[in-house]
């Protein structure tokens, strides 16, 4: 099996401007006090290699349970390509189609526009790491739609992955590892539209709300308590949460 087979150009192209984006991201400030260009060079590798695994376990999260499911999963940088919203009584809607210079621009990455910014502006201090985004083909079987739960656990599984590689870097001692997935897991909780979060949300809020609460648990006690006892007290909360936000909307009136 080749690389062409498990993902389509387009996918391929995203990812490596995923792996480059989040590699300046984490990699602009090397945390030394003077600059010396080979040190930050080497700095940049290094976090280049974390970065492209972290992304690598994205995907392959994503597509073992699209494939698992008979859908194809893929990942595309977040942005926009177009505007649709209302203003008063008036609807406007478009889609991007300039031609500055020369060049076409019929998208505009805004996640990672956002993410240089603050990089920028913070010296290399904040990590924004949702900057992608993955995306289900609509090929069900037999004409039908997807079903919304079975669609939340692709998304879901993406981010479990991550979660698995913090424990593998956390075990080896790779802290700056531990930091990338964390961070990455972390802007991906929130329900904000094209984030992981927001697709997990809106598919199966009951799955959000116990993802949502295990995550913040798992990440704040990784690497200081015993991985299993983890698990199970971050499973147990996190479904305690799960079945009084159920009671809760069950018996709001």
């Amino acid at each position: 099996m080749n690389l062409k087979s498990l993902m389509s150009s387009k996918e391929l192209n995203h990812s490596l401007w995923a792996v480059v984006i989040l590699t300046l991201v984490f990699g602009f400030n090397d945390g030394n006090e003077f600059f010396i260009f080979s040190d930050w060079i080497y700095h940049l590798l290094l976090v280049f290699i974390l970065v492209a695994i972290t992304v690598l376990a994205t995907i392959i999260g994503a597509k073992t349970a699209a494939r698992y499911l008979g859908e194809d999963a893929e990942l595309r940088i977040l942005g926009v390509k177009g505007i649709n919203f209302n203003i008063f009584s008036a609807h406007v809607e478009g889609k991007f189609n300039w031609n500055i210079l020369g060049f076409k621009i019929k998208y505009i990455p805004l996640s990672p526009i956002l993410a240089f910014i603050l990089m920028l502006i913070s010296r290399g201090t904040i990590f924004f790491t949702s900057i992608f985004t993955i995306v289900i083909k609509k090929s069900s079987n037999f004409g039908k739609s997807m079903n919304e739960n079975r669609e939340a656990l692709i998304y879901f599984w993406a981010l479990i992955a991550n979660m698995i590689l913090v424990v593998v870097f956390d075990f080896l001692g790779i802290g700056f590892g531990v930091l990338i997935n964390t961070y990455f897991i972390f802007w991906n909780l929130w329900p904000i539209p094209g984030f992981l979060g927001s697709k997990i949300f809106f598919n199966n809020k009951m799955l959000y709300v116990f993802f949502f609460i295990f995550s913040i648990i798992f990440l704040i006690f990784v690497g200081n308590i015993n991985i299993i006892l983890l698990l199970v007290f971050a499973s147990l909360i996190a479904f305690l949460t799960m079945i009084l936000w159920i009671f809760k909307k069950e018996y709001k009136g």
